[in-house]
């Protein structure tokens, strides 16, 4: 069999190279915003105005660059430990 290239790490490294800020959604509901610093198998540095985050992948679920689709916090600001991505707030019928 021929190797594929790994999505993720494709992706994860080329947001670490870009410097792209994030928001990072774990599975609790939590929003991390900042800029990748680094990554391996089962961790991501995240680097914020709070300081460097180490955030193990199974506690992520989703992954989002910040592209101006609304506002975004500076890098520098803290993130905001309660937030939660919008489609947690709806309520089920």
């Amino acid at each position: 069999m021929t190797a594929r290239p790994c999505v993720q790490d494709d992706f994860l490294q080329t947001l670490v190279t870009d410097k792209t800020t994030v928001n990072v959604f774990l599975v609790n509901g939590i929003r991390l915003s900042g800029q990748l610093a680094d990554f391996d198998q089962f961790a991501v540095l995240l680097e914020s105005g709070a300081g460097v985050q180490l955030v193990f992948k199974h506690a992520i679920s989703t992954v989002m660059p910040v592209n101006g689709m609304g506002p975004a916090r500076a890098p520098t600001e803290a993130p905001m430990s309660r937030d939660k991505p919008n489609h947690l707030r709806a309520r089920v019928r």
